[in-house]
């Protein structure tokens, strides 16, 4: 059995969506061993967060308010049997669809379980000025497939609604049906195995609809 992170990591200059609104990951140092006032050499940092840009799940509060914060969600979700839908033959900006799921899944897929969409997207383009302009994307005919087929949480290398689309569509389908959200994961290509076991719980964090995850696969667990 491998143990497989499959989360991206946090870092100054890290890729962020160039949005003005939107905030870049820091760490500023509160203490340093030359400002301990203990004189003993510690650090402290302080990590300027924004979950939304490494590797995150979001709940239901991301686009409804009276919806479960992500603290909220049982940690059953987070933990458990995952299946990986293999879509790295889709290229920049292909949509990933319902019928797509439903071939790639069909052999091993069962009500209650998680979803990872393997595109291959981020070996491509992480890093890259063109990251956000150019991934495969989820359809509404890939959120209804979950919704239908019993899926507990979805996981995507790709990003999860169409670029330019500000509607949303996607993410009210799944969070709409208490779908949790795992965004922003990378090295699917690493897993040998169509079902693994995954584990991708949030940090604890009260009244918020998204939180850091440091997620990773147990390729080749005993089911």
């Amino acid at each position: 059995m491998e143990i497989i992170d499959i989360s991206q990591g946090w870092y100054e200059g890290m890729p962020s969506y160039a949005a003005p609104w939107y905030p870049k990951f820091g760490v500023r140092r509160a203490m340093t061993p030359q400002t301990d006032p203990s004189g003993v050499g510690r650090t402290f940092s302080d990590l300027q967060i924004f979950p939304h840009n490494g590797t995150h799940v979001e709940s239901g509060y991301h686009f409804f308010a009276d919806r479960e914060r992500i603290d909220e969600v049982p940690l059953e979700v987070f933990v458990g049997r995952a299946c990986v839908a293999d879509l790295s033959h889709k290229g920049d900006l292909d949509p990933v669809t319902g019928e797509d799921l439903e071939k790639a899944l069909r052999e091993v897929w069962r009500p209650g379980d998680r979803l990872l969409v393997r595109t291959d997207h981020p070996n491509r383009h992480l890093g890259r000025d063109d990251y956000w302009d150019k991934p495969p994307y989820l359809t509404v005919s890939a959120a209804d497939w979950m919704v239908d087929n019993g899926c507990v949480l979805v996981g995507m290398d790709c990003i999860t609604e169409q670029p330019d689309d500000r509607s949303g569509q996607v993410h009210r389908r799944l969070l709409a049906a208490g779908i949790p959200i795992l965004e922003n994961i990378q090295h699917l290509d690493r897993i040998s195995n169509p079902v693994v076991q995954l584990m991708a719980l949030p940090i604890k964090v009260s009244d918020v609809e998204a939180a850091p995850a440091r997620a990773i696969v147990l390729d080749g667990w005993p089911f």
